[in-house]
């Protein structure tokens, strides 16, 4: 048996294991043998496990993962050890194409590649691209004068000649090229270490674990594989790391629901850290590799240690961090301190005696120095959120000044809107309005005397986001807003969710790695959240997780125009405004921007599949289109080849009046049409990619051929036939439509506005449903 393949497996793992299997069942050898660790629920399992190679469950009451890897060690039996955790994988074909470079070395790193995306998005993307190119490169800059090139499967080590210039340019030759390995011997250990440090993506000799004893720490759960691979390491000799990245690691970005080990709190992370390298680099024999290790420790201490012990710790976990640092040093030479820059060596000194105090004095300056360097290079930001943090958020209160958000500052729109308009009518003189505007944005706040705009993020905004009582905000506020003892934090949120919201998506990838926790922490400073119905409830407790009793139901104060006395007069208005014929009947078309339609970063496409001029052609007698797209590619649409058939009102600010100007709505995955519901109005869906949308792009929250209030419509053809016959079209789905105002509009009743600022700014209660 040439590999066993040791997997520690949580009750929270076994749902992916079926997939991990169909990965290794492609790596291009049966020569292997499976050990999944784990307790008596694994154990217990029904999935289909027939295989050409050996599964084997062991039963194990070993509750942290370095506990399962001894267990997995003990029952092994394979030549070669390698160590696979229950959500990462491996490139197909890995075990059985490296088999001769594990061969030649004591261990062999197979070179992990990070990822917030699923796996499943890698296996397929890896499946279906013949190219096999190598992943992209996470590892910063290239070193000189460490690497030793060694070839695979060709040529040796000689070097290509003219006469070899055949060789060189065949196709064999340039697969060469991308399948070399790293050498590390202990002269260069000091540029590896990190990497070998965890043990997943390890393949390791099982006679040299067994010849050394080499056991994992069952007491460190974070940390508990440096035990293991530390004393491997201290009894090799030639270690080596592909080029190629082969271990996808699956990182977590849901630390709320499914964290990873590392995804403990700063203090814990260090301290378990602390006590590995303190427990296990004293006992190594090989004074290069101690070397190698605290070189390692020192520079990752000088570059990441000082600003979380100011900022993520309380006083005495500081105190704790410290006191193990200082037994960390004291096993340390002072000379190995000699590369890091003169502040770093003396806070360490500091540290090492036991000083602490004033280690952590000069710790505090040297955060503030640099929190200053980003500030000024920052070009403007950074200085007015140090004066936000350092000053404004010390001044006092003020009672009745209210911050007003929508969309980011880009528009005067949504609930933000006619909450202060509610406001200023109804309480007039009693609050101050402070409207934040983006830079760039061309929003058109009225002019009065108690309401002001600022621009997003100047020094002023950054004022009163300190200073106000009230913050009315429909989408979310900045990572570092700093919510005030005592102030009311109100968030509109801004549409019934039709797609997977946050808790309910898989791994982010496409936002900040750490998307899920940032989510969580700012919505946990939410006083309210506004919701327009009981399924929107439903879904913000498992989506949000945020709590039902601080809901107001209230329906979204947006949509109270849709049902105001005078609508009809304001349709008059805002048609007149726009210029859209009297006697013209409006289409208005919201599609939605698709989440893969970009070119790179801050650079996105749409390629508009309504045939506008045929629409024009057979329709433009009675009726005029009304495009609203995606802010997004709000700018990359030229409309003006078809008259005055189309007006693109994409910037327009307020949707909710273009509700009220249009009869009928045509949208595809917007969640715009639980709003356009209220007024009663045909709905028809040009769904031209459903397939691909609904199962490769997000899930949806409903069923779309059952729940919708109108036809699926995958052609110009049908979408043209269901407006001619829109009467007929209104009867078929008369049903539908009803079940579907109930469910999603029952509290839409024109005074959403008014339940909002009673609870919020009278203080009265909630409203019941």
């Amino acid at each position: 048996m040439k590999y066993s393949i040791i997997t520690p497996v949580k009750t929270a793992d076994i749902s992916k294991l079926p997939l991990l299997k169909a990965n290794l069942d492609k790596q291009g050898t049966n020569d292997i043998e499976w050990l999944l660790v784990g307790n008596q629920e694994l154990v217990n399992t029904q999935f289909d496990w027939h295989s050409d190679y050996p599964i084997r469950f062991i039963n194990s009451t070993k509750d942290t993962v370095g506990g399962s890897r001894n267990v997995g060690l003990d029952n092994a039996t394979g030549d070669y050890l390698v160590f696979v955790d229950a959500d990462d994988f491996l490139v197909p074909d890995t075990l059985a194409k490296y088999l001769p470079v594990v061969e030649q070395v004591q261990l062999l790193n197979l070179h992990q590649y990070p990822t917030y995306e699923p796996v499943s998005s890698f296996l397929t993307s890896i499946t279906s691209n013949e190219a096999n190119d190598n992943l992209p490169d996470w590892g910063g800059r290239g070193r000189k004068n460490h690497i030793n090139w060694h070839q695979l499967n060709l040529l040796n080590d000689n070097q290509i000649t003219v006469e070899d210039s055949k060789i060189a340019a065949s196709k064999n030759y340039q697969q060469w090229l991308t399948n070399k390995y790293t050498i590390f011997n202990q002269d260069n250990w000091d540029y590896a270490i990190h990497n070998f440090l965890p043990v997943a993506g390890n393949v390791v000799s099982r006679k040299l674990v067994v010849d050394t004893n080499s056991r994992f720490d069952e007491d460190n759960q974070q940390y508990g594989d440096y035990r293991f691979t530390l004393s491997i390491l201290d009894h090799c000799q030639t270690i080596a790391q592909l080029v190629r990245r082969t271990y996808i690691k699956e990182r977590h970005n849901d630390p709320i629901n499914d964290p990873s080990v590392t995804q403990a709190s700063f203090a814990e992370n260090w301290q378990n850290w602390l006590t590995a390298l303190t427990s296990e680099t004293p006992k190594l024999t090989s004074p290069k590799l101690k070397i190698a290790v605290n070189g390692y420790a020192l520079r990752r201490i000088h570059r990441f240690f000082y600003k979380g012990v100011v900022s993520e710790t309380t006083a005495e976990e500081q105190s704790e961090i410290l006191a193990n640092l200082t037994t960390y040093l004291q096993t340390v030479p002072e000379s190995a301190t000699r590369n890091l820059g003169r502040t770093s060596r003396n806070i360490l000194k500091k540290v090492r005696t036991g000083n602490n105090s004033s280690a952590y004095r000069q710790i505090k300056r040297v955060v503030s120095l640099r929190y200053l360097k980003r500030a000024v290079l920052k070009h403007g930001r950074g200085l007015p959120r140090a004066m936000y943090q350092t000053i404004f958020t010390k001044l006092p209160v003020k009672k009745n000044l209210v911050i007003y958000e929508s969309f980011l500052g880009r528009n005067y729109s949504d609930s933000p809107k006619y909450i202060y308009e509610y406001l200023r009518k109804n309480f007039p003189g009693q609050y101050k309005h402070v409207w934040i505007v983006a830079k760039g944005a061309d929003v058109n706040i009225p002019k009065h005397k108690d309401t002001i705009t600022v621009r997003r993020f100047s020094f002023r905004y950054m004022y009163y986001m300190a200073v106000s009582n009230y913050q009315v905000i429909n989408m979310r506020q900045p990572q570092w807003f700093q919510k005030r003892p005592g102030t009311k934090f109100l968030s509109t949120w801004h549409g019934t969710p039709l797609k997977h919201l946050v808790f309910d998506m898989d791994n982010v990838a496409s936002a900040n790695p750490m998307y899920k926790q940032i989510f969580y922490k700012q919505s946990r400073q939410w006083d309210y959240l506004v919701t327009a119905n009981q399924f929107s409830v439903d879904v913000f407790k498992h989506a949000f997780m945020y709590p039902e009793y601080k809901m107001i139901k209230s329906g979204y104060p947006r949509n109270d125009i849709l049902n105001a006395p005078d609508k009809d007069e304001r349709q008059a208005q805002i048609k007149a405004k726009l210029h859209i014929p009297a006697d013209k009947k409006v289409i208005l078309y919201a599609p939605t921007w698709r989440d893969d339609e970009y070119y790179g970063v801050g650079q996105y496409k749409f390629d508009l599949k309504l045939d506008i001029l045929r629409l024009k052609r057979e329709l433009g007698d009675n009726y005029v289109l009304v495009l609203r797209t995606h802010y997004f590619i709000a700018d990359h649409l030229d409309t003006s080849g078809f008259g005055d058939f189309v007006f693109n009102e994409s910037s327009y600010d307020d949707i909710a009046e273009l509700y009220l100007i249009s009869d009928m709505l045509i949208t595809d995955y917007s969640s715009v049409f639980f709003d356009y519901a209220v007024l009663k109005r045909p709905i028809l869906y040009f769904v031209y990619d459903y397939e691909k949308y609904a199962s490769v792009l997000r899930g949806f929250y409903l069923n779309m051929d059952k729940d919708l209030p109108g036809p699926l419509l995958k052609t110009n053809d049908e979408v043209i036939e269901a407006i001619k016959n829109i009467d007929n079209v209104t009867a078929e789905y008369h049903d539908r439509y009803q079940a579907f105002s109930n469910r999603f509009n029952n509290w839409e009743d024109g005074h959403a506005t008014e339940r909002v600022v009673n609870t919020v700014f009278l203080d009265q209660p909630m409203p019941k449903r």
